[in-house]
């Protein structure tokens, strides 16, 4: 088959036909703009949210590099670190993670990990090697995108199991937040922090109590200051008590609960009252008191307020006010001295007294005095004592001023010191030159008498008569054991002869009548001899005993 021959003006007719709408082309666009798309979805709806924290200090900051933790857990970076408009503190702009967005609350707080020396010990000594980072403490409440940093980390964490309880307290002392609390000696709690009430007139110190110790806290719990040392002294010695080193240094709470049936776990946020010591828990339970007033009339140095009131060594009451009034009419001065009486400290046996101020009348009637003695040789403190005076003047319960007056007398010391001054009074009153001349004079005459010679020649005299007295007391100490056994002889002899006599008066008994002469004048004759015989022997007797009575006789005995 031959070609066509070529014939340029035959021209072949065009084809017209529909083009496709969509080319292949452009699906790998409207692919890379869905990818694109979704990656950028996919990110804002993992991206975390973004938050500002108000600080102070920027002390460890840094942007891109200081972290947000969780228990170690990293949950977002700081990206700037900026002054505020008025310079006052700094503003922190962190973004965190996706999973920390539910625990951004109202309660919610942050807080900078460095280094710290505090009550509890140093923390944050790891972050010497990693760096500061911010932590976080979940909170609760609304959803919350701002916040302001704490200066220093909380004391108890937001998961920490336990309760928060209120003390109200006259003083802080030394506690501060982070002091230990103690039960027992075993630290279960701490101090959060304190305020004062709104109206003052004290503080409200806020604790908690960790779990399960909590559970020991009961609506009659009692709470007292366990700061520093305690030291008391008495018949046992010094006596020195503290809770724990920590609450020496730190200061420190300790609290008990007494068995008593019925009390129930107090509720969180319940108000308790702290009081200073636990000695005051033991006075507080002493509610009723009484005053009374006392006036004394010297020095009450060394008594103040506060100081006790007893009755034979036993604490009654308390001294509650001291004052100086002068009367300016009479001019006057008194000092008055307020007491209060705690009648609960006294069992009373029997009927229970309605008037206890009918009674107090009724002891002062049987002489119940006040008397101001020492309580410390130490300190020199005094106290006011009660006791009887049966030898006091009698008197009655006063009842003239605001307060019943109890009679006083002076102390112990006061009491000496009026005797000395009598006693010097009366020597003042002596003519004691005139006594001093005549006492000379008395010596001057009795060395003048004793030195004169009639003095020695009577004393010359005297000597030479006691040695004649001694050679003749010396002759009768010879010639007395002679006569002694002369005189025993005689005194056997007369015994013997009126032995002899009776015997022949026994044998001639048949031989003459009982009641004639020979007969009475034989009996008169034995009397006789017995007498005889009994002088000559009481006679030897004494002259052994008294030899010296061969010279100057018998004479009179001294008694």
């Amino acid at each position: 088959m031959t070609d066509a021959p070529h014939n340029p003006e035959a021209l072949a007719e065009p084809i017209v036909g529909r083009k496709r709408r969509f080319s292949l082309v452009w699906l790998f666009p409207l692919v890379a703009a869905a990818i694109g798309a979704w990656l950028v979805f996919t990110t804002l709806q993992d991206q975390g949210p973004t938050i500002s924290i108000q600080f102070k200090t920027a002390a460890g900051l840094e942007a891109g590099k200081t972290k947000i933790k969780h228990k170690n857990v990293e949950l977002g970076m700081v990206e700037s670190v900026a002054l505020s408009d008025d310079l006052s503190h700094i503003l922190v702009t962190a973004a965190l993670q996706k999973e920390a967005e539910p625990h951004l609350r109202d309660d919610t707080r942050f807080w900078v990990v460095r280094p710290r020396l505090g009550v509890g010990g140093v923390s944050g000594l790891d972050t010497l090697v990693s760096g500061a980072y911010i932590e976080l403490d979940p909170g609760s409440g609304e959803p919350r995108r701002e916040f302001t940093g704490l200066e220093s980390p909380p004391i108890v964490r937001s998961d920490e199991p336990g309760r928060e309880f209120v003390l109200v307290a006259d003083r802080l002392g030394s506690l501060s937040a982070g002091s230990p609390i103690y039960f027992r000696g075993l630290d279960v709690g701490e101090v959060l922090g304190y305020k004062l009430a709104d109206d003052d007139s004290s503080l409200r110190i806020e604790v908690f109590i960790r779990a399960p110790h909590d559970a020991l806290v009961r609506t009659n719990t009692r709470f007292w200051n366990a700061s520093g040392v305690s030291i008391t002294m008495d018949a046992d010695g010094v006596k020195v008590a503290t809770e724990s080193i920590e609450a020496l240094l730190a200061g420190g709470l300790a609290f008990e609960t007494p068995a008593a049936a019925g009390s129930e776990v107090a509720a969180a946020g319940t108000t308790f009252k702290l009081y200073p010591d636990f000695a005051s828990i033991s006075e507080a339970a002493f509610v009723r008191s009484i005053p009374f007033v006392l006036l004394f009339e010297g020095s009450v140095r060394g008594l103040s307020v506060g100081a006790p009131v007893e009755f034979r060594g036993i604490k009654v009451g308390s001294v509650t006010d001291i004052r100086l009034i002068i009367d300016q009419a009479s001019q006057a001065l008194r000092i008055p001295v307020t007491i209060e009486i705690e009648p609960e400290r006294a069992l009373s046996i029997g009927k229970r007294m309605d008037d206890p101020y009918a009674g107090i009348d009724t002891l002062v009637r049987r002489g119940l005095r006040a008397q101001l003695v020492s309580g410390s040789l130490l300190t020199g403190q005094l106290l006011v004592d009660l006791d009887f005076h049966p030898d006091a003047e009698p008197a009655a319960l006063g009842r003239d001023g605001t307060y019943p007056e109890i009679p006083t007398i002076p102390s112990k010391v006061e009491a000496i010191i009026a005797s000395v001054t009598d006693v010097l009074n009366k020597i003042g009153t002596l003519p004691l030159e005139e006594l001093v001349n005549d006492l000379r004079a008395t010596i001057q005459n009795a060395n003048a008498i004793v030195g004169s010679p009639d003095m020695r020649a009577s004393v010359h005299s005297l000597s030479e008569s006691l040695d004649r007295l001694q050679a003749v007391l010396t002759k009768v100490d010879r010639q007395t054991d002679p006569l002694l056994n002369s005189l025993r002889a005689t005194a056997d002899s007369a015994q013997g002869a009126a032995e002899t006599a009776r015997t022949a008066m026994a044998s001639a008994e048949g031989l003459v009548a009982p009641n004639s002469q020979l007969v009475f004048s034989l009996n008169k004759l034995l009397e006789e001899l017995t007498d005889a015989a009994r002088s000559i022997r009481v006679l030897a007797e004494y002259l052994e005993s008294h030899p010296e009575a061969l010279v100057r006789g018998k004479g009179t005995e001294s008694p």
